[in-house]
């Protein structure tokens, strides 16, 4: 697509989040710059406690206007900052970059391409497969989270797409921020919270499901993000492995019993087992010596988790 036709495309918004990275930061924000969809804006949110980000864009923003650069006076934490850059985000769709994850040059146009034929509005979001790349950028071999059945690119009913999120069977299919371009209006709660519940690591997963309460969805079979996995990352910090086990529990117990979801017993069963697999994983991980309040809450579900599902099986046919 070329500039002379950009005002006649809807506006999408990258929206990239930052904190303390500069180098890996700076990949992803020339992967945003290389996209060959034109009406863009590219804002950056610097969460920074230092100033090397803010020196490292600075010649970015002499030669790119459709980049807008703000530094937070002081530091926010991954929530508030995501919520600071949707209100300033002036676009019709929203794609957050993560500042070490990498759009494939053509996400933003391809992804483009359902909303524009989707004239009745029914699409809340689109998504894709996802690679894992390391710290170096070299592709890694899929996860769970990665695989799924889709064997060409497929639109479904938002309800259906979210009883597959809460089954688990791929755990977050529909991907990390980085992964998914949705239609911002859909957005009726507070990014990153579902039932007035602020989710403190499966963000992601709380928006899209409010999202597809409102709206179809979109998995495309090709790569067109990369999800970087590295040491220094959050997700393997154990207080985050522990807290995102908690959100799972309160999106299979709480959440889905109270918007409709997992009514069927098979779905529900699996729910059960997925969700207790993944409270193991935490656990296993976890030192019996120094467990937390969070871990301690962690067990008591696990043992709530264990009874439900035990009914659930000796209950017959629903």
């Amino acid at each position: 697509m070329t500039k002379d036709n950009s005002k006649e495309l809807p506006k999408v918004s990258i929206l990239i989040p930052t904190y303390n990275r500069p180098h890996y930061f700076e990949l992803a924000l020339q992967s945003a710059l290389a996209q060959n969809y034109s009406n863009l804006e590219i804002i950056v949110g610097d969460d920074s406690t230092n100033d090397e980000t803010e020196q490292l864009i600075k010649p970015y923003l002499e030669k790119h206007p459709q980049l807008i650069y703000s530094k937070n006076p002081q530091n926010l934490g991954q929530f508030e900052n995501d919520l600071k850059l949707l209100e300033l985000a002036s676009g019709e769709y929203i794609n957050f970059l993560m500042d070490d994850d990498l759009f494939h040059p053509e996400k933003i146009s391809r992804m483009m391409v359902y909303f524009q034929m989707d004239h009745q509005e029914e699409i809340a979001l689109v998504t894709s497969k996802r690679a894992i790349i390391n710290e170096t950028g070299a592709i890694q071999p899929d996860i769970a989270e990665t695989q799924t059945d889709f064997l060409q690119d497929t639109i479904l009913d938002g309800d259906q797409l979210i009883n597959m999120l809460l089954g688990l069977q791929w755990g977050n299919f529909i991907g990390e921020p980085t992964t998914v371009l949705f239609r911002k209006k859909y957005l009726t709660e507070p990014f990153g919270t579902l039932l007035d519940r602020k989710y403190t690591c499966t963000v992601d997963m709380a928006s899209w499901i409010v999202l597809l309460r409102n709206g179809k969805g979109v998995y495309m079979t090709d790569t067109l993000s990369y999800f970087r996995m590295h040491p220094a990352q959050q997700v393997k910090q154990h207080d985050i492995i522990i807290g995102g086990s908690i959100d799972l529990v309160h999106l299979v117990l709480q959440a889905a019993p109270l918007l409709g979801y997992l009514q069927e017993k098979d779905t529900l069963i699996k729910a059960y087992v997925n969700t207790l697999r993944f409270i193991h994983g935490a656990l296993y991980v976890t030192d019996p010596d120094r467990e937390s309040d969070d871990t301690l809450e962690l067990r008591a579900y696990q043992e709530k988790i264990t009874a439900h599902l035990f009914e659930a099986t000796k209950s017959g046919p629903q």
